[in-house]
């Protein structure tokens, strides 16, 4: 699916910039430094971009296999093969080898403690019952998101099973309306850092990419939303141009952005999704999403994701920032050049990792666990072209 790759990509984009503005250390004065400053503080957004393509995709692949056999064991048996191996050997490379290689360093064995957090995927946990991020180890503690995801494929796959389509819908509006509660309640009790970590406070963005792989696969639904989609889209996008103007960005800690605005970014990238699997074929934005840039991004999303904050935090400990203000490097263009550097070191470990790693391991999915892909219901005559989902 080209657009869903192109939105990987953009995902992971949005992420890296934020992280790698978070950790250059550069400041920057001007229109072009305030401009630059406020496209990366919102890329944070990039995480629940991936929320909601999660929901849609995992949803989707477990709802086409309700009725075969083996419905557990091969959906297990290939999330494990696509996630863990890299997900552990990183884990094993920052826990175990480091440490040998590097018994005296006190950088090391701060970034040590508390891992069980990190092997038994609880790391949004131990930052939610601390209330701040530096209780994880800083080089992965943007793991805490793999972490939401785990926990998703715990339950998930029982949740499909026992409900049919729409009564999964409505299961997902009420998620939505617990995970909003849950985060207000939680922003109420100063722990606004467990609203956007824990999983139930979460599930709505989740449940919004649930919530259109059945209304992809229902003609019914699919025409009712197919009428107020594009409302729905402006409608969220208002708001959230309204919440930044108003609270001065698009801020996570923000107690309505923290609530609301989740809400509504779950509905707006919903409602991107939709429109990039049923709208015409080789208008400007499928053409976009479809770009050979970003389905490269995307095809390495998640290896990049993995390593990009690692990498920002070495190349400022080897001070990066510090040499490219001493060749007079503006703020701007240090952070362009930082950024640049980072993104090209996270794509080549990407690079290796699959074709040196990840590859061996994804080469066992058809043979230990072979599931074909599955077809989305095609809609209605003059409501867009059926697509296909990798399971």
């Amino acid at each position: 699916m080209l657009p869903l790759d192109g939105m990987r990509g953009i995902a992971v984009l949005a992420v890296m910039v934020f992280h790698f503005h978070m950790f250059s250390e550069i400041a920057g004065t001007g229109p072009a430094a305030a401009a630059s400053e406020a496209v990366a503080r919102v890329g944070w957004v990039g995480v629940d971009l991936f929320f909601v393509l999660s929901g849609f995709l995992i949803t989707g692949i477990l709802h086409d296999s309700k009725a075969s056999i083996g419905y557990f064991r091969t959906f297990y048996v290939r999330r494990v093969l696509r996630i863990l191996p890299l997900y552990y050997g990183v884990l094993a490379a920052f826990f175990l080898v480091l440490p040998a290689l590097f018994p005296t360093s006190a950088v090391v064995r701060n970034n040590t403690a508390g891992q069980l957090w990190f092997w038994t995927h609880l790391s949004n946990v131990q930052i939610a019952l601390h209330g701040e991020w530096n209780a994880a180890s800083t080089y992965v503690v943007h793991f805490w998101s793999l972490a939401v995801e785990e926990q998703f494929y715990l339950v998930w796959p029982i949740v499909v099973l026992r409900l049919t389509g729409r009564q999964l819908v409505r299961f997902c509006g009420g998620v939505m309306v617990f995970s909003l509660l849950l985060r207000v309640y939680l922003f109420a009790t100063g722990a606004g850092i467990a609203a956007f970590v824990l999983t139930p406070a979460r599930m709505d963005t989740l449940a919004f990419g649930a919530v259109l792989a059945i209304v992809l696969r229902d003609p019914g639904l699919y025409a009712q939303v197919r009428r107020f989609a594009r409302p729905l889209a402006a409608v969220c996008a208002v708001l959230l141009s309204g919440i930044a103007l108003w609270r001065g960005g698009l801020d996570k800690t923000d107690p309505i952005t923290g609530t609301v605005g989740f809400t509504l970014l779950g509905a707006l990238f919903g409602a991107a999704i939709f429109f990039s699997l049923t709208g015409v074929r080789g208008a400007r934005y499928d053409r976009v999403l479809s770009s050979r840039s970003l389905r490269f991004f995307g095809k390495y999303s998640y290896a990049l994701y993995v390593f990009h904050q690692p990498v920002a935090l070495v190349l400022t400990s080897l001070g990066l920032p510090a040499a490219l203000a001493r060749i007079g490097a503006s703020g701007v263009a240090a952070q362009v050049a930082y950024a640049a550097v980072g993104t090209a070191l996270s794509t080549v470990l990407a690079l290796s990792t699959w074709h040196l790693y990840e590859k061996q391991f994804l080469k066992l999915k058809d043979r230990l666990a072979p599931q074909r892909f599955a077809a989305i219901a095609a809609p209605p005559p003059g409501y867009g072209a059926a697509v296909k989902v990798p399971c």
